[in-house]
């Protein structure tokens, strides 16, 4: 049985120091995996039926893309969704995309939208991992996505330091949760809830700033935590504040985003801050720079009419089918266990993980290999400061998205509708 060093592209760590055993199609992790990862490689160990289906039923590859072609070729309005893939297959994706027109959007661009959005409006001062792992004294950490989504984060950034170092829970966490943190660190909770998050890092600017407050108008959080968090602000060289905006599920999240930024600029005044957003999970990240870098312009985006265009609130996938004005979804996924959307009226073309199955919600469904197990691919890191290549671990014989996706270009190149 092989043990082979893997990078994990389950969670936006991209953690480069596992070691997996190897016999046939069974991945047993023998180092560094977390929950998450040990989750994903036992489904995708139990791979039982990587075989293409057209309508349910079983069929060749070469069947299935060109059913999958001619579903495609007379679409007027297709959506490419899911997008959770690697470089390679993103930029197969809209080169896809250009030929059908279709509005490309990942599956969580909303919640990849809440930190860009602040982003584009307010600007922001960020860090990498490595920063924070060596310099960072202070860290500030808001809701709990930093454990529950990206597990070894608190291992591979917060523990490792021969300094001593600060940590500041903005917001309640249950006690499984604060058992994570280190335990050599000077840790101040605020308890404060989560949609209180906005709240908190305003008031935490006020008095950082000097300005006339009244904190006890701040419900739900102590006083003389406040004040000490404030004075551990002031004294920090180096701070650091992380979330996953996947936590902030409420209207005008970007808000919450645009007052973390708030807090770290008036900081940068007298100390040095940065920010850190937790990000890269399925792949978005990826997604969002490859479309950048073609096209100049982050998604959700519409390659109608021979261009390309830019609109958060128009392009939504998830608006665009409840709108009705899609007629055809092609969903890409190859690192997601999450099954294409039954979209009553509409064709559906899904390319999934081999574990995934979609029943009825697509009339094509053919299966592709997973970036880091079944095919070598490069994701770009949650600190967007580095792209990873994810060696293959065994040979399964799944087309990488990237074949299937120019393999439906070139179809649909010889004939039109």
């Amino acid at each position: 049985m092989p043990l082979r060093g893997a990078t994990c592209g389950f969670c936006g760590l991209l953690c480069d120091d596992l070691e997996i055993e190897v016999e046939g199609a069974a991945l047993r992790p023998v180092r560094g995996a977390c929950a998450r990862s040990e989750a994903a490689l036992a489904a995708l160990g139990a791979v039982v039926d990587p075989v293409p289906r057209i309508a349910g039923q079983p069929a060749s590859l070469d069947s299935a893309l060109t059913a999958a072609a001619e579903t495609l070729r007379c679409a007027r309005r297709p959506v490419i969704g899911g997008l959770d893939v690697d470089v390679a297959g993103m930029r197969s994706a809209l080169a896809l995309a250009q030929r059908i027109g279709a509005v490309v959007d990942h599956a969580g661009g909303s919640i990849k939208y809440r930190n860009l959005h602040a982003l584009q409006e307010f600007g922001a001062i960020t860090t990498t991992f490595a920063e924070a792992r060596n310099r960072a004294d202070l860290v500030l950490l808001a809701g709990d996505g930093w454990w529950r989504r990206f597990p070894r984060f608190v291992e591979r950034i917060l523990a490792p330091t021969g300094a001593e170092r600060r940590i500041v829970t903005l917001t309640a966490l249950d006690p499984a949760t604060r058992m994570t943190l280190p335990k050599q660190a000077e840790v101040l909770a605020l308890d404060a809830p989560l949609v209180g998050l906005p709240a908190v890092c305003t008031m935490l600017h006020a008095l950082v700033a000097d300005r006339p407050v009244q904190a006890t108008r701040l419900t739900g959080v102590s006083q003389p935590a406040l004040q000490r968090c404030a004075e551990w602000l002031r004294a920090a060289k180096y701070g650091v504040i992380v979330w996953s905006a996947a936590d902030f599920d409420w209207a005008h999240a970007e808000l919450t985003v645009q007052a973390i930024a708030q807090l770290v600029r008036t900081l940068n005044a007298t100390t040095r801050f940065a920010a850190l957003p937790l990000a890269g999970n399925d792949a978005d990240l990826t997604a969002n720079a490859v479309q950048t870098w073609q096209a100049g312009v982050p998604l959700p985006a519409s390659y109608a009419n021979r261009s390309v265009d830019f609109d958060p609130k128009r392009y939504a996938w998830r608006d665009v089918l409840a709108r009705g004005e899609a007629d055809l979804l092609l969903w890409v996924s190859s690192l997601s266990a999450a099954a294409p959307p039954p979209v009553p009226g509409i064709p559906c073309v899904a390319l999934t993980r081999a574990d995934v199955g979609v029943g009825a919600a697509a009339h094509v469904q053919i299966p592709v290999a997973t970036p880091g197990i079944d095919a070598a691919g490069h994701l770009l890191r949650s600190d967007k400061v580095i792209t990873l290549r994810l060696p293959r671990l065994r040979e399964s014989g799944l087309p990488a998205v990237s074949t299937v996706l120019d393999a439906l270009l070139a179809r649909l190149a010889l004939t039109r509708c």
